[in-house]
């Protein structure tokens, strides 16, 4: 893999690692993940319950196993859980020679996850401390633009996480401050995006996320027309708040079984090849080539307000966002028929055109089947895990097939 510049666009994918994969083997993530085209994993070292010898130890792992299949990584910093600095500096100028780390224009590429500003001074604590000249991208939950590319900012520029509680038109505002900032600054920005966001752990981790079906799909649309300089997808494996793309896991540490976090989410990750295409050729609209397209549906297993019949909590924040509805994503190269038959209602039928289109229809109880035709070829065929009318648990994750 060449060495990137800072004016290449590229996608990453946030990679929480104490989410490990089942059997300790990355390999299997980071075939997945070039399959689609990420070009790196940012690796979020920390987290809750930390044993960090082990945590360094399967970091190393991770990078000898990106190295064996050409692929890249760089440290994501979770700020919650890291509290000294020294960590970092060892940890970049451990893997700074690594074949897998990721460089830009010479200089290794740093980011974080961060809540709140750590109690560190990044220049001075940080990156003049590190043996390599160092690509940060800070990151954040402020939706402040102006502040964020202010001349005080540390590194290169800032990584937005995606703001919680924001609605999609809130989030659109947002981008398009950053995207005006940045072309007047000439700061770096990365966006981050979601496949979608639910927990239900606690009493005080328990919400969904107000944006709904337009977080993924659409906010990929409206980025296309922004073109941030890099996009990182949040997350690939973070399975305690649905937030993955990756393969479903349910085993999380310090937590109860995320029962939730056995939905697939598999097309999201298919949906990602057509939206990465795009935003590395420059396109501010998503043209699909024959041998990539794909009809996809997501929905949640049962209605927003139905608190599971066995569930002590209630329900979630931002559960009057969701819309019971199943939401039908096309990717086509050219016009197709396509019909759903969403349990107990009757089938709807419809013209698909060429490129993306994504369109929501009233659910009925039951299975969920999904068949696109062009002719006689078969663009899908697809049965979705039944909706019910309540569960024992309440679940606002969703299925993506």
């Amino acid at each position: 893999m060449a060495e990137r510049t800072s004016s290449t666009p590229l996608v990453f994918a946030h990679y929480v690692l104490i989410m490990q994969p089942k059997d300790g083997d990355y390999s299997k993530d980071i075939k997945l993940a070039k399959q689609v085209g990420i070009d790196a994993f940012a690796v979020n070292y920390g987290g809750w319950d930390v044993d960090w010898t082990q945590h360094e130890a399967q970091l190393n792992r991770f990078y000898k196993t990106a190295e064996q299949l050409d692929f890249r990584l760089f440290l994501s910093i979770d700020t919650t859980s890291v509290k000294d600095p020294s960590m970092i500096i060892n940890l970049s100028n451990a893997y700074a020679s690594s074949p897998a780390q990721l460089t830009m224009n010479g200089a290794l590429v740093l980011s974080s996850f961060q809540t709140d500003p750590p109690a560190w001074d990044w220049q001075t604590d940080v990156l003049d401390r590190i043996n390599s000249h160092v690509l940060l991208l800070s990151g954040t939950l402020s939706d402040d633009a102006a502040a964020l590319f202010s001349n005080d900012i540390p590194g290169a520029g800032p990584f937005t996480w995606v703001h919680p509680s924001a609605t999609a038109v809130k989030e659109h505002s947002t981008d398009v401050a950053l995207a005006s900032e940045r072309d007047r600054t000439g700061k770096l920005w990365m966006a981050g995006i979601a496949p979608w966001f639910f927990t239900h752990l606690s009493l005080d981790k328990n919400w969904a996320h107000a944006q709904d079906d337009k977080i993924f799909v659409d906010r990929w649309a409206s980025l296309l027309t922004l073109k941030p300089d890099f996009i990182e997808i949040v997350t690939w494996n973070d399975w305690s708040e649905s937030s993955y793309i990756g393969p479903p896991g349910r085993s999380t540490p310090g937590t109860s079984d995320v029962y939730w976090a056995s939905a697939t989410h598999s097309a999201f990750r298919a949906m990602t090849k057509a939206f990465i295409k795009a935003f590395k050729a420059g396109r501010a609209y998503v043209t699909v080539d024959e041998a990539d397209e794909g009809v996809y549906m997501f929905y949640r297993r049962q209605p927003a307000g139905a608190v599971g019949t066995s569930d002590p909590l209630p329900l979630p924040s931002d559960a009057e966002s969701f819309k019971d509805k199943v939401f039908v994503v096309s990717l086509l190269s050219r016009p197709a028929g396509i019909t759903l038959v969403s349990g107990d209602s009757p089938p709807v039928s419809w013209a698909a055109p060429a490129g993306l289109e994504k369109t929501s229809h009233t659910w009925g109880y039951g299975a969920q089947v999904l068949q696109a035709r062009r002719g006689n070829k078969v663009i899908a065929d697809k049965v979705g895990a039944a909706i019910l009318a309540q569960l024992d648990m309440y679940d606002g994750n969703v299925v993506a097939v």
